[in-house]
């Protein structure tokens, strides 16, 4: 029986994309390998796949893939438009610290093009088959939305007092909803390192807008976005945090119980470990 050695897994870093990539790849490399090039069904699938949630598929997916050929045919890597990517976000950042109506409106359509662009960098990425693009983009990925948030929290401050939202330091309420986001991709990435190699759990949700709607839940980047650029432009900062703070705290309870509901009905060990 073939000895398998757990430092020979792959590495992974905590950023967005670490966990989607590790669990894309759960499956053996010499899998992977037989496999071979994805078919024409794959590719006119684009940068959308099934772990994406009801923003990336459905307001992003549709078009997204003329983007992704566009950018392929042009020569683009996708480290080159993550870089883009970063500086709309980078933008949208700097229209948020205004704290302005108009300065909130422009900053959501930036942060809207970032994530567009975030999806065509994932489409190129698959496309290409450079799964190691994934860490640099989840590097500039993870230092956006920190820029976001810095942007919002200086922009707070020129909203009057006493409107709706949380009350008191908004850099505070900046800082926990980054520190709930970290907690939350070192989990995901730590159960998803934990389960390489192992057979992929069948989805119990069949149709594909239930199951997206489910993964929706989980607040990923995508409705994370969405929901960052709607409040902001319609209500200000202060109820953007607040609402990223209570939907994010619910959102990390949600994906702690299903880990531990996969961790418990699969508690089986790992091939090979008993010779290990």
């Amino acid at each position: 029986m073939a000895r398998v050695r757990p430092w020979r897994r792959p590495a992974t870093l905590n950023v967005p994309e670490a966990a989607d990539a590790v669990e894309e790849n759960r499956a053996r490399p010499e899998r992977a390998a037989a496999r071979g090039a994805p078919g024409r069904a794959e590719r006119r699938r684009g940068p959308s796949h099934r772990g994406d949630g009801l923003v990336a598929a459905y307001a992003v997916g549709g078009y997204a893939p003329y983007l992704v050929r566009w950018a392929a045919s042009r020569g683009l890597a996708p480290e080159t438009v993550a870089g883009i990517s970063f500086c709309f976000g980078a933008l949208a950042a700097v229209w948020f610290s205004a704290g302005s109506r108009a300065g909130m409106i422009a900053g959501a359509g930036l942060l809207y093009a970032s994530f567009v662009l975030d999806c065509v960098d994932g489409g190129l990425a698959r496309a290409e088959g450079a799964p190691g693009a994934a860490w640099p983009a989840g590097v500039l990925g993870r230092a956006k939305e920190a820029a976001v948030y810095a942007g919002l929290a200086a922009g707070a401050g020129a909203e009057p007092p006493g409107g709706p939202g949380l009350a008191g330091n908004a850099w505070a309420a900046a800082v926990a909803a980054l520190t709930l986001l970290s907690v939350r991709h070192t989990m995901d990435v730590s159960y998803a390192a934990s389960r390489y190699g192992r057979r992929p759990r069948r989805d119990r949700v069949r149709n594909e807008v239930a199951r997206r709607a489910v993964r929706a839940l989980a607040l990923p980047a995508g409705e994370r976005f969405a929901l960052v650029a709607v409040t902001a432009a319609l209500a200000g900062a202060r109820v953007t945090f607040t609402v990223l703070l209570v939907w994010g705290s619910a959102a990390a309870a949600f994906v702690l119980a299903g880990h531990a509901h996969g961790s418990f009905a699969h508690a089986a060990p790992l091939p090979g470990s008993a010779d290990r």
